[in-house]
């Protein structure tokens, strides 16, 4: 199938090689409704996701009434080769509507011709590659109609919550974004994606994930195969599922369109969902809060961890984590969370933190003398290698509980994607300042002082 495009400014009619599928039918229907909002693409390679999301810009384009919108990408040449100039990019497909046009100062941006209300108008899409902050200046003090967010799993989250905040006085507001699999931890899948109404049909653990989180109105979500594409033939199918072996990272993300993480995880094998489950606080009569310091790109994380009253089973019932701030705040944020679970009758023998935060804990010491909280101590000496191997012999022996909370499934989430260092498979896990590591690094603060009790008693009988 080819579609005729009837151009308004010569008469001719030319064709294109656009083939318009059902889906992406479908799909641009909900993008014009007047209450969507959001939309995210996920999936694998060679799936239309990209070729939907050019459509979904022009007509929603066309449509605004607003002067400015946005399309941004890791970099300007992403955005020209992927979304405008791809031979079913914007500019080929509609060239009679858009035009790139240089700034006599700075980068590109490109001209649209629409009509509005019958009157011709004329709008302007600003280009913004958000791996460079200082081009985020170009969408201060604007107000956008449609903003586009390609491969946004790659984004700088401030930047994403800057773009989305340049809609809040928007009538019809669209915001796109199109993702290729990533870690399930994601911020984007936490703070925006999981929180869409899943459109049509989508793999199971993508699903899964979703079905946690409250959905907010307005927005959409739609996952992409090749299998949707109308140019992937039966050979063109059969030799991309040969690219990487079946099981591979990326036979997941780029083949199957799922989530996942490179490299030989550690824990997952171990891990079942049966974990997750409402914590009775009764049955678990020592408690401790693991606590990680972090600092610069690295999270502040609270754990706390409960224990059965001969140590046989843990749990992990609650966990507080947030970016980066000064010590002052960390110290009344921990005190806080630490008085949130005394009033609630949590026994609370003691709070471990890193010890390589002696001065830290110093002052922690003599602020929670004062206000007659538990005590405070710097964290068992245990080797990233004795903590992996307690969790791993635990959750063989299905000891550990994960709090049925969005902070208990946070966490459990957390040792579902960590993985060894590659040369050093079995020694060391990988850790590259990212969230789940300072989340896995709390609660393991918070029970190594109990790890030989723990492994004893929870050893299985003769």
């Amino acid at each position: 199938m080819v579609n005729n495009y009837n151009y308004q400014e010569n008469r001719e009619v030319r064709t294109t090689p656009l083939i318009v599928t059902d889906k992406m039918i479908d799909v641009l229907e909900y993008a014009l409704r007047p209450t969507t909002f959001k939309m995210y693409f996920e999936g694998s390679i060679r799936s239309i996701k990209t070729t939907t999301l050019i459509q979904c810009i022009h007509y929603c384009i066309q449509a605004s009434t607003k002067m400015y919108h946005l399309i941004s990408a890791v970099n300007y040449d992403s955005i020209r080769d992927v979304i405008l100039n791809a031979e079913l990019g914007l500019l080929t497909l509609y060239p009679e509507y858009y035009q790139l046009v240089k700034e006599k100062i700075g980068g590109y941006y490109v001209r649209v011709k629409s009509v509005v209300d019958g009157t011709p108008k004329t709008k302007i899409i600003l280009l913004c590659g958000y791996s460079n902050k200082q081009q985020w200046k170009k969408i201060n003090g604007k107000e956008f109609g449609v903003i586009v967010m390609d491969e946004a799993n790659l984004s700088d989250k401030q930047f994403m919550q800057e773009a989305m905040a340049r809609q809040a006085n928007v009538d019809n507001p669209k915001f796109f974004a199109t993702m290729n699999g990533d870690a399930p931890t994601h911020w984007i899948y936490e703070l925006f994606v999981n929180k869409a109404n899943i459109l049509g049909k989508c793999p199971a653990s993508i699903r899964a994930d979703m079905d946690k989180v409250q959905k907010e109105p307005g927005s959409y979500y739609v996952h992409f195969t090749m299998n949707d594409n109308p140019t992937m033939t039966k050979v063109k199918l059969e030799r991309a599922y040969r690219l990487f072996p079946v099981g591979s990272y990326y036979y997941q993300i780029k083949i199957l369109g799922e989530r996942g993480t490179p490299g030989k995880l550690i824990y997952l094998d171990y891990l079942r969902e049966e974990f997750i489950k409402d914590i009775d606080l009764r049955k678990y009569v020592h408690c401790v809060i693991g606590v990680d310091i972090g600092a610069r790109r690295a999270q502040n994380s609270f754990a706390l961890v409960g224990f059965s009253w001969n140590y046989s089973e843990m749990a992990i019932i609650d966990k507080v984590s947030f970016q980066n701030v000064g010590y002052a705040v960390k110290q009344d944020r921990l005190k806080a969370f630490t008085q949130l679970w005394v009033a609630r009758g949590c026994n609370i023998e003691y709070i471990s933190v890193d010890s390589a935060e002696q001065n830290f804990i110093y002052d922690l010491q003599a602020d929670f003398k004062r206000f007659h909280l538990p005590p405070v101590i710097a964290s068992y000496k245990a080797t990233i290698k004795e903590r992996i191997d307690c969790m791993i012999i635990l959750l063989a022996r299905g000891k550990v509980s994960f709090n049925a909370t969005q902070a208990g499934k946070s966490v459990y989430d957390s040792f579902r994607i960590a993985k060894w260092v590659d040369e050093q498979v079995g020694i060391e896990r990988e850790d590259n300042n990212e969230p789940h590591n300072d989340i896995m690094d709390s609660v393991e603060y918070g029970f190594t002082r109990h790890m030989r009790k723990a492994l004893k008693s929870s050893e299985p009988e003769n």
